[in-house]
């Protein structure tokens, strides 16, 4: 869990040093170079993190895990309706576009129904 919370604290500043650039700070980075380093980012395989927790219980949008993770689904709610507890899940964090911002998203995979729904994590 410490080299997954390094991980993640990594990818957050980063995230805030790219929105500087993107901003307009003072450094003057071309759009290319900008471009060719979040593809860079976004798809280095040593990036992604991966846990693997149990579902607690589906409620509307969000999803309780036994860890006491509560994530909240991006993508279609109704997706995730028959989920059922107890539920073997696979948590990989992602760094991409959300809400047409960049942002570190989670994509959540249920082993027993074979889906996969994009989250962010509310605690």
């Amino acid at each position: 869990m410490e080299v997954k919370g390094a991980i993640v604290g990594t990818k957050r500043k980063t995230l805030r040093f790219l929105e500087r650039i993107a901003a307009g700070s003072r450094v003057a980075f071309s759009q290319s170079l900008l471009s060719g380093l979040l593809l860079l980012l976004m798809s280095a395989p040593a990036e992604s993190t991966c846990v693997n927790d149990a579902l607690n219980r589906v409620d509307k949008d969000t999803l309780l895990m036994n860890s006491t993770a509560v994530y909240r689904v991006l993508d279609d709610w109704r997706a995730v309706v028959f989920w059922l507890p107890l539920s073997e899940v696979t948590i990989c964090d992602q760094l991409g576009n959300v809400d047409d911002e960049i942002a570190i998203y989670y994509e959540i995979r249920n082993q027993d129904q074979n889906q996969m729904v994009r989250a962010v994590r509310e605690r």
